[in-house]
């Protein structure tokens, strides 16, 4: 009776440490898999804002001193600004009527030198030709009425000529925008205005000088605008438009078009974030004039941002973007 007193005893004993074993254990398990969870979480959270952050920076184009300064980026601050009101008219570029000159022969003759040909940039007072008269018998010389470009000839060595327009030379130098301004325009264009002749990626600023009645009985006026063309990179008898700048407008917020660029088909501005740091910031924008745009949203008074040479730091958020694909 006592030893089976005893074994039980034992298999009591046996029986509550087996049970305490097994919930210690469990206890154990449980706490390591909530401390791992908890740490997988935390990464997993770490992760998402390095993820961030890194995107963040991939839209941030740093540029050093020296490439700064070599880039020609120029920076401008927003704030208020008077917007332009424009007016767009249609026309073509025409020459100066008294700049060309249809140049015939003075006396009847023989055609005997011809000093020049079509393209040929020439000097007032310099020899196009020489002609042989066929009433004194003595040679004369065609000159050049003033500096500008052979664009026409019609003489040849030998060649018998008498009335005909032998040469014609064009000085180009300044040009005419001759823009068409219909009745219901009328009313809002008038002589000293601004005007932005553009053609393609061309453009001049000039001033509107007058107003004259449409050739024909046209219904229209013709607004003129004279053009400097020393640089010879305008053709006469190119259609252009003109933006005449009819009035103004407050902004409470403008920039100058020139920062405007396109990402993915939104509109932004590069936004210096801090020294030598540029980052491009979306932007909806109201009215549009001629050298400001205002900003309804996406930016702020004061902020510093690209107003030139921003297709630079385009081309290099596009070029980092690319390198990150790879």
């Amino acid at each position: 009776m006592k030893n089976t007193r005893i074994h039980f005893l034992s298999a009591l004993c046996l029986l509550f440490s087996s049970v305490l074993f097994t919930s210690v254990l469990f206890t154990s398990v449980l706490f390591t898999s909530v401390l791992w969870g908890n740490s997988s979480w935390a990464s997993e959270g770490d992760h998402h804002h390095e993820e961030e952050g890194d995107h963040h920076e991939e839209n941030i184009v740093e540029l050093s001193d020296e490439t700064l300064a070599r880039s020609g980026i120029k920076l401008a601050t927003v704030q208020a600004r008077e917007i332009e009101r424009v007016v767009t008219l249609y026309g073509k570029l025409q020459p100066e009527p008294t700049a060309i000159s249809h140049i015939r022969a003075r006396y009847p003759g023989l055609v005997s030198d011809v000093a020049v040909s079509i393209g040929d940039r020439v000097k007032k007072g310099q020899t196009l030709a020489s002609i042989n008269s066929n009433e004194s018998l003595q040679e004369y010389k065609l000159r050049a009425p003033f500096d500008g470009v052979v664009t026409e000839k019609h003489a040849g060595s030998g060649e018998f000529v008498s009335d005909q327009t032998l040469f014609t030379v064009a000085d180009y130098r300044r040009l005419w925008a001759d823009l068409q301004v219909f009745p219901q325009r009328l009313a809002q264009i008038r002589s000293g205005q601004s005007v932005e002749i553009v053609a393609g990626e061309q453009s001049f600023q000039g001033k509107l000088q007058n107003l004259v009645p449409g050739a024909d009985g046209a219904p229209f006026q013709r607004a003129r605008v004279p053009v400097d063309n020393q640089s010879g990179s305008w053709s006469s008898g190119i259609f252009v438009e003109g933006r005449v700048t009819v009035g103004t407008d407050p902004a409470g917020l403008a920039i100058d078009n020139r920062a405007l660029q396109t990402l993915d088909g939104q509109a932004v501005v590069f936004v210096q974030t801090k020294p030598n740091h540029f980052a491009p910031h979306p932007v909806r924008l109201g009215r549009r004039g001629v050298a400001f745009s205002e900003v309804l949203e996406g930016m702020e008074q004061g902020e510093r941002y690209v107003a030139e040479n921003s297709y630079l730091l385009k081309a290099e958020l596009k070029k980092s973007a690319a390198g990150h694909a790879h």
